[in-house]
């Protein structure tokens, strides 16, 4: 069979069928996208979908099912049920590979499919992971999926194989379950520096208005805000998380930060915070009602705030051409700073240390040594980011130092970790019989402490001395 195969739904819509490779984990993939041609007759945005052929398939055996979620779609915008960004489409009683809907979100370009820039991409989700966004949002999902995948700033690949994220009923102890909350699907906020931008679509300035305006004075109002197309980090946020962090495109250089939301409310001082996955705005009733006038007004705002960061909002025309990022085969884990001096502090450490190594430690009762690379052959630097296995090792030992302050005998111990994509495995290894009370509370203990992120497994022995002189 030939690609692109192409498949004529009826008179006015077309599909596309293109195979191509990509770069996920460890190995090319095979992969069949298909993109419609003749839904902008109708004035809906033409959309992709993309697949991941199983290992060892057959790849002329193209999937049927699309085309038939397609000509669905076709008949809806024939009839001016259009959809954009941030919607979604319920599929039947039996959805389409086990998926019973789907979002709408920025297609991501593939080097080898023409260009998609006006593109919708397709992402099918489980039942569970539909109810989740209802409650949290779509940007915050997606940054879960990203991670998960591994895949900057999301997957818009689909497999039948991809586990739901989410057990059923799923409620997490975050600011944002109980909390009453406005979708912005088409703005974004993003931290660049100091300064922390609000980008309002004017077709949302009226639902953040109203927003602002059926505020009690001690109220929040939650703004869900899509994922920033300019952005390349995006904050990460899940229960139990102590520090913000970051999923990020490898060697960025704009570190600019984007959120799944903005929490905006107004007292007699005026601050910014990274909350969860997002971020938190306090004004001063004056800058309160000036904000309040500026979007009323369609006007952009600048808002000096007391910790020395700035607040902007801009609007952003709603012809405003959309572009369709990069595929990054690669996310890599970013450990968010809240204090200026300690991100220099780190980052002059780490410019002067070019090896995948970490220096002696010594702390008042415990000395972390340089870790041995039990991975083989192959390139650490290929399968995780120095800097976050650099910061990775350093939470251990603060969490070490933390749990065995008490703790008067002198011993050494190895810690043999094995990281996967998404777990730890842990191994304690000592020149002696280890008390299994102690070997069972430090297993515990690592568990409970976030790992770095890595593209595939590495496996690492870290040394510690505890009370050695």
């Amino acid at each position: 069979m030939q690609f692109p195969h192409s498949v004529t739904l009826d008179s006015h819509l077309t599909v596309d069928v293109y195979l191509h490779k990509f770069y996920l984990g460890d190995r090319d993939r095979f992969c069949w996208s298909y993109l419609t041609r003749g839904l902008e007759n109708h004035g809906q945005r033409e959309m992709a979908l993309s697949l991941l052929a199983d290992d060892g398939a057959a790849t002329d055996d193209i999937p049927k099912t699309p085309f038939k979620m397609f000509q669905l779609l076709g008949e809806r915008t024939s009839g001016d049920r259009h959809v954009d960004c941030g919607d979604s489409t319920r599929l039947g009683q039996r959805g389409i590979f086990g998926f019973p809907c789907l979002y709408y979100v920025p297609a991501i370009q593939f080097d080898t499919l023409p260009n998609l820039d006006n593109y919708l991409g397709l992402v099918l989700v489980h039942q569970e992971e539909y109810e989740y966004i209802r409650q949290y949002g779509l940007t915050r999902f997606l940054s879960r999926l990203g991670k998960f995948c591994s895949s900057f700033p999301y997957p818009t690949w689909n497999t039948k194989a991809r586990p739901n994220l989410f057990p059923a009923n799923t409620r997490e102890l975050s600011m944002l379950a109980d909390a009453s909350h406005v979708s912005l699907d088409h703005s974004h906020v993003h931290l660049q520096g100091d300064t922390l931008q609000l980008q309002l679509r004017r077709q949302d300035a009226d639902k953040a208005l109203n927003a602002l305006n059926n505020l009690d004075d001690d109220q929040v109002a939650i703004l869900n805000t899509a994922f920033s197309p300019r952005c390349d980090a995006s904050l990460y946020w899940q229960e139990g998380q102590q520090q913000p962090g970051a999923y990020a495109v490898p060697n960025s250089i704009a570190n600019m930060i984007g959120g799944s939301f903005i929490s905006l409310c107004h007292s007699n001082r005026s601050e910014m915070t990274i909350s969860e996955d997002g971020f938190s705005v306090n004004l001063t009733s004056e800058q309160w009602q000036t904000f309040k006038r500026a979007i009323a007004n369609r006007r952009s705002c600048k808002s000096e705030l007391d910790d020395h960061r700035c607040f902007v909002l801009d609007f952003v025309d709603i012809a405003a051409s959309p572009h369709a990022r990069h595929y990054q085969p690669v996310a890599i884990w970013r450990q968010i700073e809240t204090d200026a001096a300690a991100v220099d502090n780190l980052r002059e450490k780490m410019e002067n240390n070019d090896e995948l190594e970490t220096e002696t430690k010594e702390t008042k009762r415990i000395v972390m040594g340089e870790f041995t690379n039990l991975t083989g052959k192959n390139s650490l630097a290929e399968r995780v980011n120095r800097e976050d296995l650099h910061t990775y090792f350093h939470r251990i030992l603060e969490a070490l130092e933390a749990a065995l302050s008490e703790e008067e005998d002198s011993f050494d111990f190895e810690l043999e970790l094995a990281i996967y994509p998404h777990q730890v495995l842990t191994k304690i290894v000592a020149g002696f019989e280890l008390n299994p009370e102690f070997v069972a509370y430090i297993l515990a203990l690592m568990s409970q402490i976030e790992t770095c992120h890595v593209t595939s497994q590495i496996r690492v022995r870290v040394p510690f001395s505890v009370n050695k002189t």
